[in-house]
């Protein structure tokens, strides 16, 4: 398959496919294989909130078993069974054996979402209800989207 679908049909606002001039189709661990067989060492691992690699068999098979047992799988901040064993792994793994009386901040699946939850928490901690901003300043600012 050729990239030329991609610049004909999506917009402008594309980066990191503008400096891989490949079609991916299979991803494992570390490296992302595209249609032609050339083989990419991925240093993203993913990238975001899923930066384990790709497709590792242990966390497919949680995963699938998951959801075999109809687990939700969108519960924004609903109070769930699988949060619940999460919280109670993260307390005894880590805040216990370092005698740390922190609270667990869940946000959304965007980047808006985290960015929301930081004000909030920057306001609380502070008391201050005014947020400096400034346009154009992002991790990820392509050509296409900062002109």
């Amino acid at each position: 398959m050729s990239v030329t679908i991609f610049s004909e049909f999506e917009s402008e606002v594309r980066s990191y496919c503008r400096a891989f001039p490949a079609v991916f189709s299979r991803a494992k661990g570390e490296y992302l294989l595209a249609e032609d067989g050339r083989k990419f060492l991925d240093f993203f691992a993913g990238a975001g909130s899923l930066n384990y690699g790709h497709n590792d068999d242990d966390m497919i098979e949680a995963a699938i078993s998951y959801m075999r047992k109809d687990g939700v799988l969108n519960g924004l901040d609903l109070n769930t069974s699988a949060k619940a064993e999460f919280i109670e792994t993260f307390r005894t793994l880590v805040l216990q054996p370092r005698d740390l009386n922190y609270k667990l901040q869940f946000t959304g699946p965007t980047g808006a979402n985290a960015v929301e939850a930081a004000m909030k928490l920057a306001r609380k901690v502070t008391q201050r209800p005014d947020i400096a901003c400034f346009s154009a300043a992002t991790t990820a600012c392509p050509w296409g989207r900062c002109r």
